[in-house]
C-alpha cells in the first residue's frame, strides 16, 4: 500500500510529466503556425510596406 508521501511525489511527477508535454506541444504548434503563414504575411508586409 503506498503512503501518502509516495502517492503525492506521484502527482507531482504525472502534473510536471504533463506540463512538460503540454509546453513542447505549444512550441510546436507556434512554429507550425508561423511556417504555415508565413507566405500570407510576407505578401501582406511587401504590400504594405512598398
Amino acid at each position: 500500500m503506498k503512503t501518502q508521501s509516495e502517492s503525492k511525489m506521484m502527482d507531482v511527477a504525472k502534473s510536471s510529466y504533463l506540463v512538460i508535454v503540454m509546453a513542447l506541444l505549444g512550441v510546436f504548434a507556434f512554429i507550425s503556425a508561423v511556417l504555415i503563414a508565413w507566405p500570407a504575411l510576407a505578401y501582406i508586409a511587401s504590400k504594405l510596406f512598398l
